[in-house]
């Protein structure tokens, strides 16, 4: 999914490949073209003799509206939208694109959208700027590249011609009101009447999901949200040699959180075998400083990342965001945690890992 789904200008495949080739080297066997529940089963690995599985599939069925004229042509998902892009290098891209969502996967589509000719593109979210899930520093690089940002738009309906395809979308204006279960004052419609946004396609990226039919032969308990249920210590599931993470139990979150799961759960099963923390790269290790680590953090404000100027973003993935100089990171360091001077800590696991 980190290729096929995130941008290279937010995720270079440069590094991506260099992270691959590093797994390889170090043992690992990688198959692809391998579904789980299609191709192979947990059973099925159990029975070939796997001892401890890992899962890590992610969550990549869409979420779909349910908006009458949503099966139009020219509507689309966001994953399977970015997906074609991404391994085929190329997909049909309206000359005005509507995105429905507030995610990073709405933030992506639109930049994508953009970069591959889209004349205007505008993403609709029914709850405020401020409250969209997506990374804020995103939402206003996809501004700053043109991307209108329209907050407190509900679609209602999806418009065709005869032919039916999609020529624009019927809306309500919403307001915040009271407060729902989420802790989020709920978007309610402040008139009936309704007015129409005109789009030849229309991208919809309002959340993703995991089908359970491909657990099924395995028992894995699933929690309130349809994700796995695990533990968030080691990763271990309700069934003791099955360990999961990332978005498949989480929900989509974040690479580093997916990795850092990877890692959780890695460290849970050795344990297991073993009964003991052999996580070596965890443990205190003495870092030679040339800092005092008793001085007070420096007063410096924080410095804006370098990017490419907004006209070189234009029909190409270069990466948007670039390095500091080494200067400005030795400044930035000394800043508030004091990153120029520290040691890696050793997480406290339990042994016995319970869900």
């Amino acid at each position: 999914m980190l290729v096929q789904t995130i941008p290279a200008y937010r995720l270079p495949r440069e590094t991506l490949a260099r992270e691959v080739r590093m797994i390889e080297q170090m043992g690992a066997d990688i198959i692809t073209d391998k579904v789980l529940g299609r191709d192979i089963t947990l059973k099925g690995l159990e029975d070939e003799g796997y001892e401890k599985i890992f899962i890590g599939v992610g969550a990549p069925d869409s979420v779909a509206m349910g908006l009458p004229g949503e099966d139009a042509e020219g509507v689309v998902q966001a994953v399977p939208f970015l997906q074609r892009y991404n391994i085929r290098g190329s997909v049909e891209v309206g000359r005005h694109v509507v995105v429905i969502g507030g995610g990073n996967a709405a933030i992506d589509a639109a930049r994508t959208a953009l970069r591959l000719g889209a004349e205007s593109v505008e993403i609709i979210y029914r709850r405020t700027r401020e409250e969209m899930p997506a990374y804020a520093e995103e939402v206003q690089e996809s501004a700053n590249e043109g991307v209108k940002i329209s907050p407190l738009t509900q679609p209602v309906e999806i418009l065709t011609d005869k032919h039916s395809k999609v020529i624009g979308m019927k809306c309500l204006s919403m307001e915040l009101g009271e407060f729902d279960s989420s802790g989020r004052r709920k978007p309610t419609a402040t008139r009936q009447d309704t007015f129409t946004i005109e789009a030849d396609q229309i991208i919809i990226a309002i959340g993703q999901r995991l089908d359970p039919a491909i657990l099924s032969d395995a028992g894995i308990e699933l929690n309130s949200r349809g994700f796995i249920l695990a533990d968030p210590v080691a990763g271990r599931t309700s069934v003791p040699h099955i360990f999961a993470g990332g978005d498949c139990v989480e929900g989509p979150s974040s690479v580093v959180r997916a990795i850092a799961a990877g890692e959780k759960a890695a460290i849970g099963i050795d344990i297991q075998y073993t009964g003991k923390d052999n996580a070596f790269w965890k443990y205190d290790v003495e870092l030679k400083t040339d800092f005092d680590p008793d001085a007070d953090p420096s007063s410096e404000p924080r410095t804006k990342l370098r990017e490419i100027p907004i006209e070189r973003r234009v029909n190409n993935f270069e990466e948007v965001e670039l390095p500091w100089d080494e200067p400005t990171a030795q400044r930035q360091a000394r800043r508030c945690l004091r990153c120029d001077y520290g040691r890696n800590i050793r997480p406290a696991i339990k042994e016995d890992v319970n869900v």
